[in-house]
């Protein structure tokens, strides 16, 4: 019921006031909204009747949309971008928002609700949508009876807990009494043509929902673009779908002779394809699979190389098809699944069901190895059907973009391995090192990381700890920062086996500290005393110092090993702020956890 309006200048009784809010259209109240403005503001009724009518009949109310993203490297972002921009094109009114600066109890505000987000690791999100997730699924969280939402989850299905930010965000909306738009999408790692379905679906559910303006002036926050009509920058020619044929310029080992590690050292050029990078980002390589590994799949099946199958509608012959089309140094939960059905596997599919069985069984095994140790007769056609589709790998690029604008530098280890008497390798690492010469050419693309990226402030010092191939991203770091003539301090925190054979770029960081470019270089080489020592150790020795660079408002960047490396440096400087921070372990982990939400301490791990 309306409630009758008391003012000291107007009195209205309910049916007048009813009348107006129920029985106008809303083209009516918008004429009558601008009339009365005019009179309130002097002017003429005539002249405000005249720009009144101006309004076309047409124009319905703009409608609002939020769109939230929670990314490790930028994906979400990317995504939740596409979206906001194609909602602002038809009329809406788009917030785009990071989770990071995003609260739980702004969800009340809100009436249409499209969430991005992935999963980092096994099941963790992304460390900006930290706070918001454990809101989110906390007995505070609001009820939401009047939002309508829909979901899209990235991941990677090599993962036991696949796309489990997304499920658990999806799940816990519902449960608060929102409203599902759409059912959630999981998406893999190769993500973009679901991403681009799911955003044209959440289009035309809206469109249904109801008439968008064709006109409106919808605005994308956070520095995104197309504000007011305003159109975002042209996307590059070469992508991941299209990726360019960069050639090889250089291959050096960097690895000394008796080394336990093979590291290359790579140049690409990239002159003239129009790709541009910044430090920070990352190179796709799309690699061929093993010669080997292919030839040993195809003795073991009895197929003949030369038999052409259909590969998702095209005629290519099968040798082709395991070389350049599918995945088979590694095994994923899916494929495990498809192949535990076929064969009617009653064991696999007990492994499957199991996450900590699961996630043993996939480690350091290959199709190869599922053939053998779970036989099945498959047609050519069939087998194929049940692998995974090739991936790219990405490596985080070891050159700036401002110091080397025509070439892609890489830092790769050389994966090789054995499983009882097979010898195994990686796709990508030894096609680069082995089947890769000086003067061929590689298809690539760039795979930009939204946040693993230089302050904007040059004077901000920085903490880099990157052991082993983790290196790679800190020497794009200083190389631009040089650049750039930035004046903020570098520190680098670097670990590797021995010192005589592992120091990788050794000469690079000596001529830097000598001349003021690196201010501080902390090394640790883990085999070349009796009790291993590794950069976390390092970075405990010279806590003190660590933390007063931390008052200082340094951003710590950390590369290298998401396992063991990882966890052991946050939990190191989680030791350093407690201790020299003269605080508890709760209030320490708490101001980490600020640090992590205010992007001031960055990964890029794997």
């Amino acid at each position: 019921m309306v409630k009758q309006i008391q003012h000291p200048a107007l009195s209205f009784d309910n049916d007048f006031l009813k009348k107006l809010t129920t029985e106008l259209s809303g083209e009516q109240q918008m004429w009558l909204s601008g009339f009365l403005y005019g009179i309130s503001t002097k002017q003429g009724p005539a002249a405000v009747a005249a720009q009144a009518v101006t309004v076309p009949e047409t124009a319905p109310l703009v409608k609002q949309a939020t769109v939230v993203f929670g990314s490790q490297s930028g994906n979400s972002k990317g995504v939740a971008r596409q979206l906001g921009e194609r909602l602002e094109g038809t009329g809406w009114e788009v917030a785009v928002e990071d989770l990071a600066d995003f609260s739980v109890k702004d969800l009340k505000k809100v009436k249409y609700l499209f969430v991005a987000v992935s999963t980092y690791g096994e099941g963790e999100p992304p460390a900006g949508a930290e706070e918001f997730h454990a809101a989110l699924l906390s007995k505070r969280a609001p009820k939401l009876p009047d939002l309508k939402f829909a979901v899209l989850a990235l991941g990677d299905r090599s993962y036991v807990n696949f796309c489990q930010t997304g499920v658990e965000f999806d799940e816990r909306l519902a449960e608060l009494g929102a409203t599902r738009l759409a059912d959630r999408v999981d998406c893999d790692v190769d993500f973009h043509d679901d991403a681009d379905a799911w955003v044209e679906q959440i289009a035309q559910i809206l469109a249904k929902e109801n008439a968008a303006p064709q006109n409106g002036n919808g605005h994308i926050v956070n520095g995104f673009t197309t504000i007011n009509g305003a159109t975002s920058a042209a996307q590059p020619t070469y992508t991941r779908k299209n990726p360019y044929g960069a050639e090889v310029l250089e291959k050096i080992q960097l690895n000394g002779r008796g080394s336990v590690k093979e590291t290359w050292h790579i140049e690409l050029s990239i002159e003239g394809s129009g790709l541009t990078y910044e430090a920070g980002d990352a190179l796709g390589i799309w690699p061929d699979n093993p010669d080997r590994l292919v030839g040993q799949i195809l003795k073991k099946t009895g197929f003949d190389a030369s038999q052409n199958v259909d590969y998702e509608g095209e005629m290519l012959s099968l040798g082709t098809v395991l070389k350049t089309k599918v995945e088979l140094t590694n095994l994923t939960r899916d494929v495990l699944e498809r192949h535990a059905e076929a064969g009617r596997f009653e064991k696999l599919k007990s492994l499957v069901a199991d996450a900590n069985a699961l996630q043993e069984y996939v480690w350091g095994r290959d199709v190869l190895d599922l053939l053998n140790e779970f036989p099945h007769d498959y047609s050519a056609t069939d087998f194929i059907r049940i692998l995974r589709k090739l991936q790219p790998r990405l490596y985080s690029i070891a050159s700036g973009g401002q110091a080397y604008p025509d070439e892609v530098h890489l830092t790769v280890g050389a994966v090789r391995y054995k499983t009882g008497r097979r010898k195994k390798e990686g796709a990508a690492s030894t096609f680069l090192a082995d089947r890769l010469a000086v003067g061929e050419r590689v298809r690539v693309f760039i795979d930009k990381n939204e946040y693993f990226k230089l302050p904007q402030n040059g004077n901000t010092p920085i903490i880099m700890v990157g052991p082993g191939t983790g290196i790679a991203p800190f020497r794009a770091f200083l190389q631009d920062r040089v650049e750039r003539e930035d004046e903020g301090p570098n520190w680098l925190f670097f670990g590797n086996p021995h010192f005589t054979t592992d120091f990788l770029y050794q000469t690079e960081w000596q001529k830097a500290l000598k001349k003021g470019q690196l201010h501080r270089l902390n090394v640790a080489f883990s085999r070349d005393q009796e009790e291993k020592v590794y950069v976390q150790h390092k970075l405990l020795e010279k806590g003190e110092k660590v933390y007063e660079w931390l008052e200082q408002g340094a951003v710590i960047y950390v590369c290298g090993d998401k396992n063991r490396m990882a966890p052991d440096v946050r939990a190191a400087f989680k030791t350093i702020i407690e201790k020299y921070g003269g605080v508890s372990t709760a209030e320490a982990e708490a101001r980490f956890k600020e640090l992590v939400k205010n992007r001031r301490f960055l990964e890029d791990v794997y």
